[in-house]
């Protein structure tokens, strides 16, 4: 049977290195052929790491005992929290300890509370460390809070260009328990909220992957994916996460690129026409589904002040109209024309939607039915609409489809598999 029409699920042997609810009854769906799994798997992964310091034995035999986790690490991710800020307030329920990247200590004192500023380098309660990164681990047990968020692992700063970056060193499934239900409601079926937590790991992968020589892997925003610590973590999407462990989404033996969105509000989007990206398993697909979802329609009304506001950076001033130029084969705007006081301009569609901010302009998925001092508009869909819809999710689950049928309508021809 091709893979299209087949979903598998393997177990990647591991390196000789390492030491490492209820659901409604199903209604008609054209998720023909799509095979089940018969069994999982799970491993553990260990990275080992050593801290080589030479100066003293004791210290790093108790650097052992408190700190477990820097001898021992599954895979992890590095997400940025904040970037561009000028100070953070660092706390724990332990004490917690600094150091560098080659594990000499910063500062040689353990803290409950430290204020992180930037002065020649990373500043710690307005002791400079002169180290353009400082990386602080709390003791076992302990967990770091930034400015009163608690997150789970360590906490890296960057003093960069007369600021700072922060940058949350977590496991991967740590980091899950942040993501899926800033991302979906936890009260959602249990098939969607595993749905979410699969292509939200293999996301994160892929992007560590494609940013392996940066200082970071990806941003705890809609521009990566909305990750909120210790707090957002709820017992439901927890078991979500449990029960897909290490659980993958390829092609071709690669990890796929699981962009996601809320609504489609009808066809998913091709991301070769929507970004340049050509993979066959993101063509886009037929979403029926999300109906009920809030945002399937939507009005707005826009001050035409705030349209030249945000393309004044753009140098388009004194905006005479805005239409649509062109469109995607699944009905969104991809370029649109602006005629101004300087002349004419054609801007992508998406990036209207990130000057103008995405709640004002929900999706590309719009009319213009006036253009005056108020341009009015009625759209559909939210998000950019490549990908995963997730209302569309929803309503499968609730029809009985599990996660493994779910993720290759969305995705065509891809492969779960345990890693």
């Amino acid at each position: 049977m091709a893979r299209s029409k087949q979903l598998l699920i393997r177990q990647r042997a591991k390196p000789p290195a390492e030491a490492n609810g209820a659901l409604p009854q199903s209604t008609s769906l054209p998720l023909v052929g799509l095979g089940l799994p018969t069994s999982l798997h799970e491993k553990l992964s260990t990275q080992k790491t050593y801290m080589p310091h030479i100066q003293s034995l004791i210290f790093f035999l108790l650097w052992i005992i408190l700190f477990p986790s820097s001898l021992a690490k599954a895979e992890s991710l590095r997400v940025v929290l904040m970037e561009r800020i000028g100070q953070i307030r660092l706390t724990s329920n332990r004490p917690f300890f600094s150091k560098t990247v080659s594990d000499r200590m910063a500062v040689e004192a353990a803290y409950t509370s430290a204020l992180v500023t930037k002065m020649s380098g990373v500043a710690i309660n307005e002791t400079d460390t002169f180290e353009k990164t400082v990386i602080f681990t709390p003791q076992r047990g302990g967990r770091l809070s930034v400015n009163g968020v608690p997150y789970s692992g360590d906490i890296r700063v960057h003093a960069k260009n007369g600021h700072l970056m922060v940058v949350n060193e977590v496991d991967i499934e740590q980091y899950l328990r942040g993501v899926i239900p800033s991302e979906m409601p936890h009260e959602w079926p249990m098939e969607a909220l595993k749905t979410q937590a699969v292509i939200s790991r293999t996301y994160a992968l892929y992007q560590k992957k494609e940013n392996q020589n940066k200082e970071h892997d990806l941003p705890a925003s809609v521009l990566g994916q909305v990750y909120k610590g210790e707090s957002a973590s709820h017992h439901r999407t927890d078991r979500a996460i449990t029960e897909t462990h290490d659980m993958v989404v390829t092609y071709d033996g690669e990890l796929a690129l699981t962009f996601f969105h809320s609504t489609s509000a009808g066809h998913t989007e091709d991301a070769k026409e929507r970004w340049g990206i050509d993979l066959p398993y993101l063509k886009g697909v037929s979403c029926p589904f999300d109906r009920d979802s809030p945002y399937y329609q939507w009005e707005r009304s826009i001050p035409l002040s705030d349209l030249e506001e945000a393309m004044a950076k753009n140098g388009v001033k004194t905006i005479s109209t805005l239409t649509p130029f062109q469109y995607s084969r699944a009905g969104r705007i991809l370029d649109v024309r602006i005629l101004h006081q300087g002349g004419e301009t054609f801007f992508k569609a998406e990036g209207l939607r990130r000057i103008l901010g995405y709640r004002t302009l929900p999706s590309t998925n719009f009319r213009i039915n006036s253009f005056g001092k108020i341009m009015k508009i009625t759209g559909m869909g939210w998000g950019h609409g490549v990908g995963l819809c997730q209302y569309g999710t929803k309503v499968l689950a609730e029809r009985g489809f599990t996660f493994d049928e779910i993720i290759p309508y969305y995705y065509p021809g891809v492969v779960l598999e345990i890693r």
